[in-house]
């Protein structure tokens, strides 16, 4: 495999291939290299400007944060230096960590009778952030930048668990606590990332309210009283 690139990149970075290719092939620890072009890579890229996203592997290894996997800043910079003889002599590169998005839910939640409902909110929890990160817990899975994830997929989720009779109430927040609405136009709402190096992550906490009777009006699941400072009460 690495012969095969060799001989198509020739150790010249040209393409946007070319960059992955002789990043991935140098520097092990780097899982991943996403290149973008000066258009892609948003506002603020002058003409000749090359980004290069990296995401280290984190495969047996203890990082700080494995929900935010980053590479230090001395790595960063011996990536640049092994690219400065490689490219055109007018690109200019930049490599920097990704962008990571947390995304966090609030919903309320009936647990099935008999269930403990401290237990049952920490595995949901945990089972939550399992399903929109799932690199940081197995091995095999992939971290993808950019993408997004709908409500649907998380409220199915949520109501498929063994130990969750039903939920209501479902909110979906994204980057600084903001709180998505639904579109009319799909019928549904997702979340998603605005910038070409983005990854979504997993909130380090959801917030679950637990329905304490089978009877229950939406109505409690709204209002002043509900809300909660810095996530969907805001003072102007």
């Amino acid at each position: 495999l690495r012969v095969s690139e060799r001989l198509r990149h020739k150790r010249r970075a040209l393409t946007a291939w070319d960059y992955e290719r002789l990043v991935l092939e140098r520097f092990p620890q780097v899982y991943k290299v996403k290149c973008l072009r000066a258009a892609a890579a948003g506002p603020g890229t002058a003409p000749g400007g090359i980004v290069l996203v990296v995401i280290p592997d984190i495969r047996n290894r203890l990082p700080f944060n494995p929900f935010e996997p980053k590479l230090p800043a001395d790595q960063i910079r011996d990536i640049q230096a092994f690219l400065q003889d490689k490219t055109p002599p007018f690109a200019r590169i930049e490599v920097r960590n990704a962008h990571y998005v947390p995304v966090k839910v609030r919903c309320g939640v009936r647990f099935l009778p008999g269930q403990d409902e401290g237990y049952c909110r920490q595995r949901l929890g945990e089972e939550l952030n399992r399903f929109l990160s799932p690199w940081a817990y197995d091995d095999g899975a992939d971290i993808v930048i950019g993408g997004s994830v709908y409500a649907n997929s998380l409220i199915n989720f949520i109501d498929q668990r063994d130990y969750v009779d039903y939920l209501a109430g479902f909110k979906l927040f994204v980057g600084d606590d903001e709180l998505l609405v639904p579109d009319d136009d799909d019928g549904g709402y997702r979340a998603g990332t605005t910038r070409p190096d983005g990854v979504l992550v997993a909130a380090r906490r959801h917030q679950f309210d637990v329905i304490s009777e089978a009877d229950y009006r939406i109505e409690e699941f709204t209002g002043v009283d509900y809300m909660m400072i810095e996530l969907d009460f805001s003072v102007a």
